[in-house]
């Protein structure tokens, strides 16, 4: 009897093994021990790179970003009035978008066990290039905030606190590896890159809350008028719109401005003002929601948190430092009394350190 449900239990668990066996070389060829962290690696990283990839277009800035092709996927409307006349938008523009591209393209890489399995030395040296790429990339971030869809006080200190946030993020992901705390290392990388895709986040938002300004049919935003002659084209079409316009066609006033009404449906001018409206409140969502989702997934991922713990006890050892196991911004535990499996022959093998 025992004899023959033991028979039946090993012919479930292998017709389970079969089914399932598909997934896991899926997810073992990219080097996932576990199925889930592929998913969560899938869905996370792969978005950032369908992201990024999307945009690499984008490196052509005179020709796509700035592009004047109708239809064609570039900068929002009114954006590039400046980034094509003032050298310091010129500038930064083009640092921010050569190297954010690149960073978030590599970073996925990053984040891809199977690399720290195969080259870790491709790995570190890759690392290196995208903390220098995503601090230049945050440079030309800074120098566009003034006029960044519509470079409101609220979009400015958005993109200030992104700054802050993603440098001092980068800041201690550096730090905890060279101290060989590698689960600090794993979970400021994986904060710092939650905090950049934000973007991504952000544009959903944004859309959905330019379409809502529309229907609400209140709501205006003040645009210089210099920009909207940049979008029409005709000082003709630009006064009969916007009559107080007339003091920049004139010359009486080079800063003159005007409101212009907000609707996502509408001319390109009233497009550019309902994504300048809900632009500013979107990145501090979108910013508020990822902040919060990495932590939560942090909580929710405790047993990778102690393994890599433990493995960052075993390394320190081996390096002979003072304290192994708490050598980097970590909280203080006492491993000289604590037996740790991990750390086993069994446990110690070559795994790859997953980022997720």
């Amino acid at each position: 009897m025992f004899g023959r449900k033991k028979a039946a239990m090993k012919s479930e668990k292998s017709q389970s093994t079969e089914k399932s066996s598909g997934y896991a070389k899926v997810h073992n060829f990219f080097g996932f021990s576990k199925g889930y962290n592929f998913i969560l690696w899938f869905t996370f990283a792969g978005a950032l790179f369908g992201f990024s990839l999307a945009r690499l277009q984008y490196l052509d800035v005179n020709g796509i970003f700035c592009g004047s092709k109708p239809g064609a996927n570039h900068a929002a409307p009114g954006e590039c009035y400046y980034y094509q006349t003032f050298d310091r938008y010129k500038i930064g523009i083009r640092l921010h978008l050569y190297t954010i591209i690149p960073a978030s393209l590599l970073v996925v890489l990053q984040f891809t066990p199977i690399i720290r399995y195969k080259t870790i030395l491709f790995h570190r040296m890759t690392g290196y290039v995208v903390v220098l790429l995503a601090t230049i990339a945050n440079v030309g971030a800074l120098m566009i905030a003034r006029h960044a869809f519509g470079g409101g006080v609220e979009v400015q200190a958005w993109v200030g606190l992104l700054v802050i946030m993603t440098m001092v993020g980068l800041f201690l992901a550096y730090y905890n590896i060279k101290r060989l705390q590698i689960d600090q290392h794993r979970a400021w990388m994986l904060r710092t890159w939650f905090y950049f895709a934000s973007i991504i986040t952000l544009r959903i938002i944004m859309i959905i809350a330019a379409q809502i300004l529309t229907a609400a049919g209140d709501y205006w935003t003040v645009q210089d008028c210099a920009k909207l002659l940049d979008i029409f084209h005709s000082s003709q079409t630009l006064t009969d719109l916007y009559p107080s316009c007339a003091a920049l066609v004139s010359g009486a006033d080079m800063n003159a401005v005007t409101l212009v009404h907000v609707d996502f449906n509408g001319t390109a001018a009233e497009l550019m003002s309902a994504m300048n409206a809900s632009f500013g409140m979107a990145g501090w969502i979108a910013l508020t929601l990822h902040a919060v989702g990495v932590e939560i997934y942090l909580h929710l991922t405790p047993q990778e948190t102690r393994r890599l713990r433990e493995l960052s006890y075993k390394r320190q050892l081996e390096a002979g430092h003072k304290n192994p196991g708490n050598s980097g911004l970590v909280p203080q535990e006492d491993f000289s009394t604590a037996e740790h499996p991990s750390l086993s022959s069994a446990g110690s093998r070559k795994e790859a350190i997953s980022p997720l």
